[in-house]
């Protein structure tokens, strides 16, 4: 039962830590520094109230005591370095992990033991993906994994540097999503845009290449995507994408939330702001928010509270939102500050500093 206690859990590149707090979110709670020495990419949690770190180390750790103490969960785990660990919406004790090299594994028994989604073998362009893509940070990846609200058996995932697929069938076969994505990029010259080479072999890779997915819970078949290239959304799930970007200067960026409820909001921070003239990250000092009510037609853009001169990035991890009737919205950053918004992110208080680059930021109530 839960009694509105808010978890947040920050994962960083040495270990994690729990932020606590009652339904106010007004004071915070630190927990003891947990899993040290370990890469922790996010932390995930099943209905039962049991706790998943992801790392880039040594695999899945989990944690059946509220993350008192955590054990290795990797039998069957051939590839240790795991980006997410994701929660089967309907199916109890089932979980699906993405790591490196492009690999997809499913567990029917809470983490115990895991076996390899072989179905992913056979995936569109499958074979061209290559053993590890190197033009991006992280390498070939499975590095998101949605379960689908809605409908069961359904799988989004993002293997980065080749967009995104869906499976309807709990990962046999899967279907590759990139229709209207490349195509509405901004490549020529004279636009307020980033440098971007007029390459049509680069950009079918690079603007392919989704960062992060948000999916509703409330509109059947409506996903976003956070890319390269900018911002998308979907309204029959994922076959065909709108470009709903804010602008041409504001396009590239890591983390894409949804927070539904009186007012349903979308939102991401930007890695690229347009005085750059770059075209991959480039931070001139003011992180900012920004967010769309109306589906992308308007955008709003939010400051108050995020710190000045500060050349920090969101990663695509690092940003969530809690299920609160007033939904807090949660973002860390690679200088290891963790903000929180209760107000639909149109103001921003510090909850914690100097905790190392910030991976992943999760939210749970308990």
């Amino acid at each position: 039962m839960k009694d509105d206690t808010v978890i947040v859990s920050v994962s960083t590149v040495n270990g994690a830590y729990f932020f606590k707090s009652d339904e106010n979110r007004k004071k915070w709670s630190k927990s003891k520094h947990f899993l040290t020495g370990e890469s922790v990419n996010n932390v995930a949690m099943d209905r039962k109230g049991h706790f998943y770190a992801s790392t880039l180390t040594e695999g899945v750790f989990s944690s059946k005591d509220k993350g008192k103490t955590w054990k290795l969960s990797n039998k069957g785990l051939h590839v240790r370095k795991v980006w997410t660990v994701e929660v089967d919406n309907h199916e109890d004790n089932v979980l699906y992990a993405g790591t490196q090299y492009g690999h997809l594994f499913k567990s029917n028994n809470s983490g115990s033991t895991w076996e390899d989604v072989t179905g992913l073998y056979t995936a569109p362009n499958r074979d061209n993906w290559g053993i590890d893509w190197g033009f991006g940070t992280t390498g070939l990846t499975i590095h998101t994994i949605k379960s689908d609200p809605r409908k069961k058996g359904r799988l989004y995932i993002v293997a980065s540097g080749n967009g995104t697929y869906r499976s309807d069938d709990s990962g046999e076969t899967w279907k590759s999503l990139k229709n209207g994505i490349t195509g509405s990029c901004p490549t020529q010259k004279g636009e307020s845009r980033p440098s971007i080479p007029n390459d049509v072999e680069h950009l079918n890779q690079v603007h392919s290449c989704t960062h992060k997915l948000a999916l509703s819970r409330s509109k059947p078949g409506t996903i976003y995507q956070q890319n390269h290239c900018g911002v998308y959304a979907s309204t029959d799930s994922g076959d065909k994408w709108t470009d709903i970007s804010h602008s041409n200067e504001v396009r590239h960026g890591f983390p894409i939330v949804t927070v539904e409820g009186k007012r349903d909001s979308l939102f991401v921070v930007p890695a690229y702001q347009g005085s750059c003239k770059k075209h991959n990250s480039c931070i001139q000092g003011q992180i900012t928010v920004e967010r769309t009510e109306d589906g992308g037609k308007t955008w709003e853009t939010f400051s108050e509270g995020l710190p000045k001169g500060n050349h920090a990035v969101v990663l695509r991890d690092g940003m969530a939102q809690d299920s609160m009737k007033e939904p807090g919205i949660y973002l860390g950053t690679t200088h290891g500050d963790l903000f929180g918004s209760t107000d639909s992110g149109e103001t921003w208080a510090k909850v914690a500093g100097g905790l190392g680059r910030i991976q992943g930021v999760s939210a749970f109530l308990m």
